[in-house]
């Protein structure tokens, strides 16, 4: 783990467009992750089937098309951003609302497997001390930052008075493009998105696509295919006899296929025995 100061010529420059950029930051992992062409998807923690997959989809296109994607760990939309973009192979920048050490120390549930993950493949990021317990005012000041590291902002699902609402108005003080993922009438997760759309403080965005264009990003040229039982897990676990009949596959192939993933930390096994993505 280290700190860069505002001096350091690794210190991320979009940063410095914060009226108070954070000085210390605190890296651990990859610190060329941070000023590389990133992208960052937010939104609630009570996230639905659809915002989860459309929160992976984007991620995973961004990912593949060398694009670094960068959220805020949080249980939800948050992590299936990071999720999406580690299982495209690609990297991920987690801004934290406390201090690296005691999130690493402390975290649980499925966001544990994906903290080695991200340091592997991108980086933690904080502009707290190592040790620093989390305040609820240390969750604004994160957003800023979020926003202020990507070039634009994507919102996939928020609810009412959602955070993810906070970064959005970040960004557009900090002339960041703003996008936000249409959402089913009556949505409670999608009010708010719904809501920036409506008001024009948001561009609706209908895939991942329309957002590297907007950027002026190429799309990979070869994208690696998803693979059909992550998809399948996407919006939550499944039993085996399940996954069979959606993919249409016999039971020792599909059986070898889980515990490659098993291994691979992809998947895991629910104490009920269905299978859940990591």
């Amino acid at each position: 783990m280290i700190a860069l100061v505002l001096l350091d010529a690794r210190y991320p420059p979009r940063l410095r467009d914060l009226a108070r950029p954070p000085d210390p930051l605190w890296v651990d992992g990859d610190v060329t992750a941070l000023p590389a062409r990133s992208i960052a998807i937010v939104g609630t923690r009570r996230m639905t089937g659809y915002g989860e997959r459309v929160a992976r989809e984007i991620a995973s296109a961004c990912a593949v098309a060398g694009v670094v994607v960068v959220s805020g760990l949080a249980q939800g939309i948050d992590s299936a951003a990071h999720r999406g973009a580690l299982d495209a192979r690609g990297r991920t920048v987690a801004v934290l609302g406390e201090g690296i050490g005691l999130f690493i120390a402390t975290t649980r549930g499925r966001r544990r497997p994906l903290v080695p993950r991200i340091r592997e493949s991108g980086a933690l990021v904080s502009e707290y001390a190592p040790t620093f317990c989390a305040q609820p005012w240390t969750f604004a000041r994160r957003n800023a930052t979020i926003a202020a590291l990507a070039e634009a902002v994507v919102v996939v699902e928020a609810g009412e008075g959602s955070g993810a609402l906070i970064t959005a108005d970040d960004a557009r003080a900090l002339g960041r493009p703003v996008y936000a993922v249409p959402g089913p009438l009556g949505s409670a997760a999608s009010v708010g998105t719904n809501r920036l759309i409506a008001s024009g403080a948001a561009r609706a965005l209908v895939g991942a696509a329309a957002l590297l264009v907007g950027l002026e990003v190429a799309p990979a040229p070869a994208a690696a295919a998803a693979d059909p039982i992550l998809d399948a897990l996407a919006a939550g676990a499944l039993g085996a006899d399940e996954l069979r009949r959606r993919l249409r596959e016999n039971e020792s192939s599909l059986a070898g296929r889980l515990l490659r993933l098993t291994l691979a930390g992809r998947i895991m096994k629910t104490p009920d025995g269905r299978y859940r993505a990591v």
